[in-house]
């Protein structure tokens, strides 16, 4: 060998297999390297990738572990270590050799590698490593099966790389024990043992037997079962209204102390787009703006909506009306929704909190409406996320079986928990008797008859309008003073050759549609074979050697 030049092989690598009741086995290799040159390492990379076969099943994933490094005596190895890639672990060996022999025995455990088939269960092993370039002089595999095997009932093949055999294979039984042996196997082949025992030698793992399937389906049932009747009974006792009347009396005027925009939140427990509109109408018809529209286009026409400031003073505006005239007005006296387009949103959640601030103080809820229904909301992805994803981490990293099942439980008990929690906001006494008296001037508006009104008067109509806007009467309202109007109020200003009360609710309906959008807009933000068919390397281990 010239000077520099260096080259190893295998002078053995012996297998030898326990079979364990619970479907593990522990594998014990003791491997007798040739070494002419210098080395200092040795790699062997045991596989946790999938066999080649087709009758039967595993459990679980393919898993190592309970590794140790022992000399050829039996005495634990000192330097050694471990370390995962994806598909296995490398156990590294180190050592110093310069033209000359080293042993040591390579032990390891294995889980999720027997096959359960109906009428058998099976171990079907890739022997001895299948990725190195170095030859193997002999090689003896041993298999021990649990205690109580009927081994007339054993089944075995022995498969070989046909396009390159080893030099000579031999098969045996010694009372309860399986051997075969095998001379000269050369690089980059491995030889493959396949022995099919009977039923009963080892236990499905605990998790994948059918009965602990039945029990996860039904601890799964219990977790939403559970979780929809406890938020059933939080609603029992808390998020039901309090002295809610069982009939709606009529009422001709809408609730005392209530704006538009605070009875909406009453009546819908949140506040929506036509709250701000019926706001901004109802601030106009107090005066405070004038909303006007214009023609906008020239072949596909439409209509933009603006607002004309008129009156500055605020003193007695609420402070979220303030808010909503300062945001509307900021950048001038006349504006249209094209001026608030990307502008107005930063202002809506300080007008948020100004609505629900003025119906708490009127102790018209027990709680704020959006801050309930967002606790539930977090208990919702509390119980949806983190849990199911801790749950299936530990099932992926302890093949935890059909615990899986509970995933669905939880999910949907956390969909029965944000379901009920929607419905968690309560209203006090005085918000159950102000809701009632809203509930009955909205059937007022809906019902009432047209010669009711003979003697309403425009200003009737437009008052009440913003209240019919947030409680979604507004075609009913209007319909009862379909011909109450001979002339634009001073508040609304368009492009019309005649004008009536239909027109007027449609445009406000076309107003608050699209200043509801341009209002909320805001600019955008900027990843095998069976027993009998099998073959050498098609099954379960194998993995690689290498030395330098």
């Amino acid at each position: 060998m010239a000077q520099g030049e260096k080259s190893w092989d295998f002078e053995r690598f012996d297998t030898d297999i326990q079979v364990h009741p619970d479907a593990t086995f522990t594998v014990r290799e003791t491997q007798v390297a040739n070494f002419r040159g210098s080395f200092s390492f040795l790699n062997r990379d045991i596989s946790t990738g999938g066999a080649a076969f087709s009758d039967g099943v595993t459990h679980g994933r393919v898993r190592v572990s309970d590794i140790h490094v022992y000399d050829l005596d039996g005495n634990p190895y000192e330097n050694w270590s471990v370390e995962s890639y994806e598909g296995g672990k490398t156990v590294g060996i180190e050592f110093s050799a310069t033209n000359e022999q080293k042993g040591w025995i390579i032990e390891y455990r294995m889980s999720g590698a027997i096959i359960f088939s109906t009428d058998y269960d099976r171990l079907y092993w890739d022997a001895v490593s299948l990725q190195r370039d170095v030859p193997i002089k002999s090689s003896q595999t041993t298999v021990r099966l649990p205690a109580g095997a009927d081994m007339e009932e054993v089944r075995t093949e022995f498969y070989v790389n046909r396009d390159y055999p080893p030099g000579s294979t031999e098969f045996g039984r010694d009372g309860d024990t399986l051997w075969w042996s095998a001379t000269d196997i050369p690089p980059n082949t491995t030889v493959t043992i396949d022995v099919a025992f009977p039923k009963g030698l080892v236990q499905v793992p605990l998790p994948y037997r059918s009965w602990f399937g039945i029990l996860m389906v039904v601890l799964s049932i219990a977790v939403f079962l559970a979780l929809l009747a406890g938020m059933l009974i939080l609603w029992w006792k808390k998020g039901r209204d309090v002295g809610r009347p069982e009939l709606n009396v009529v009422r001709y005027e809408p609730p005392e102390g209530l704006k538009p925009a605070m009875l909406g939140l009453l009546v819908n427990e949140r506040q929506s787009p036509e709250d701000f509109s019926a706001t901004v109408v109802d601030l106009a018809i107090r005066g405070k703006l004038t909303i006007f529209e214009e023609e906008k286009g020239r072949v596909f026409k439409g209509k933009r909506y603006g607002f004309r400031r008129k009156d500055p003073s605020d003193s007695d505006l609420l402070p979220y009306e303030r808010k909503i005239l300062n945001g509307l007005f900021e950048e001038g006296d006349v504006v249209t929704e094209d001026d608030l387009k990307n502008k107005f949103y930063v202002h809506i959640k300080d007008i948020d909190k100004g609505i629900t601030r003025e119906v708490k103080a009127r102790g018209l809820f027990s709680g704020d409406p959006r801050k309930v229904r967002l606790k539930y909301t977090y208990l919702m992805v509390a119980v949806m996320i983190p849990l199911p994803i801790l749950l299936a981490w530990l099932w992926s990293s302890y093949d935890l079986g059909y615990v899986v099942v509970l995933l669905p439980g939880f999910l949907l008990g956390g969909m029965s928990v944000g379901a009920v929690g929607h419905y968690m906001p309560s209203r006090t006494h005085k918000g159950s008797e102000a809701l009632s008296w809203a509930m009955g001037f909205k059937e007022y508006m809906k019902t009432a008859e047209r010669d009711e009104m003979e003697f309403m008067t425009p200003e009737t109509f437009q008052d009440n309008l913003p209240y019919a806007m947030v409680l979604d009467v507004t075609d009913s309202w209007a319909d009862k003073f379909s011909d109450i109007y001979t002339a634009p109020p001073d508040w609304y200003e368009g492009s019309y050759a005649t004008f009536s009360t239909v027109y007027l609710v449609g445009s406000l309906d076309g107003m608050s549609r699209s200043v509801s959008s341009t209002f909320a807009s805001s600019p955008s933000s900027g990843g095998g074979g069976g027993f009998g068919g099998g073959s050498s390397g098609g099954g379960f281990g194998g993995g690689g050697s290498s030395a330098g």
